[in-house]
């Protein structure tokens, strides 16, 4: 029994772990679950799903169900991902509005780092025997970087951001976390929905019933994201592992813009003319402030892949 609890306890603080990381642009929640161990059994408890456990259910086999879907470890680790992420969300929006050249600082060295970590996860690219001029990976790239840029130009074009529009953002965000080193919350900042989300959390946690609708149509789009895209996610990443990985590098690379701290205030329809570098820069306590922050930023994803490979070579 004590040993049951233990366990139990300690899946909850994986899922901590998770959510802490799920929340923060940069910081992958399925990097998070490859070092904590818990990757490989949540890939398989998802894929387990199917139209039986309604049967199931309908005959009351709650205790079958319970055992046969791994109910104890989803609960436990989805209990501990959703209470970080909505303890966290208060926080992070006081930092936001407080802080923003720190904290969009911090977000771009760990997304930049990020793309670094990733692109080492991937196979060295051949352009000596290459039949497509360049390496076939780098097409992947180009698609991924472009549709980044173009979903930008969206965002800039006044995207109103209603409940049909984060249901479809809850099936991406999902897709992304179940991908190591690609971050959920990244994947909401392009879309121009995470502070709407944040928002959303907080005021659920409030009991605010003006926002269910905004959660209710995140949350039912991020369910069916998992259940549709779980099988065809994980089977692109096991059989096109760097054509899957350099798309997703494209996009991150193509939206980099998004994170950049220095923004102007002003109606230009491009979203890169309202980008600029402060000028004097040492001279600037925000530009020193950025510095820092990125600086903080990707030492944050280095420690996390040393402490990811020290793992694997345990095993």
């Amino acid at each position: 029994m004590k040993n049951s609890i233990f366990s139990n306890f300690i899946i909850l603080i994986k899922g901590m772990c998770m959510g802490i990381a799920d929340i923060v642009p940069g910081v992958s929640g399925g990097t998070i679950a490859i070092i904590t161990g818990v990757y490989e059994e949540l890939l398989k408890t998802i894929n387990k799903f199917d139209f039986k456990i309604l049967n199931d259910l309908k005959n009351r086999r709650f205790k079958l169900v319970w055992e046969s879907y791994n109910l104890n470890f989803i609960f436990f680790l989805g209990f501990g991902i959703l209470s970080s992420i909505v303890i966290l969300s208060h926080f992070i929006i006081i930092l936001l509005n407080e802080f923003p050249i720190a904290i969009w600082s911090l977000f771009l060295g760990l997304i930049s780092s990020s793309i670094i970590f990733l692109f080492k996860t991937t196979s060295k690219l051949n352009f000596k025997n290459s039949k497509y001029f360049i390496p076939f990976q780098l097409y992947f790239l180009i698609i991924g970087m472009f549709t980044a840029v173009y979903i930008q130009t969206l965002n800039s074009g006044n995207v109103e951001v209603n409940s049909l529009y984060l249901f479809f953002c809850g099936m991406v965000s999902i897709t992304a976390m179940l991908l190591p080193g690609v971050s959920g919350a990244y994947i909401l900042v392009l879309l121009g929905a995470y502070e709407t989300m944040l928002i959303t959390l907080r005021e659920i946690s409030k009991f605010n019933s003006d926002y269910f609708l905004n959660f209710i149509s995140f949350a039912f789009g991020a369910l069916l994201s998992v259940k549709l895209f779980s099988k065809i996610l994980t089977w692109s990443y096991k059989n096109y592992k760097d054509n899957t990985l350099f798309c997703l590098i494209g996009f991150m690379i193509g939206s980099l813009p998004t994170l950049w701290p220095w923004k102007k205030n002003n109606d230009s329809e491009f979203f890169v003319d309202k980008l600029y570098i402060p000028k004097n820069y040492f001279n600037d306590s925000e530009f020193n402030e950025g510095i820092l922050f990125f600086t903080i930023g990707v030492m944050s994803v280095l420690l996390l892949e040393f402490i990811s490979n020290k793992n694997e070579k345990k095993r």
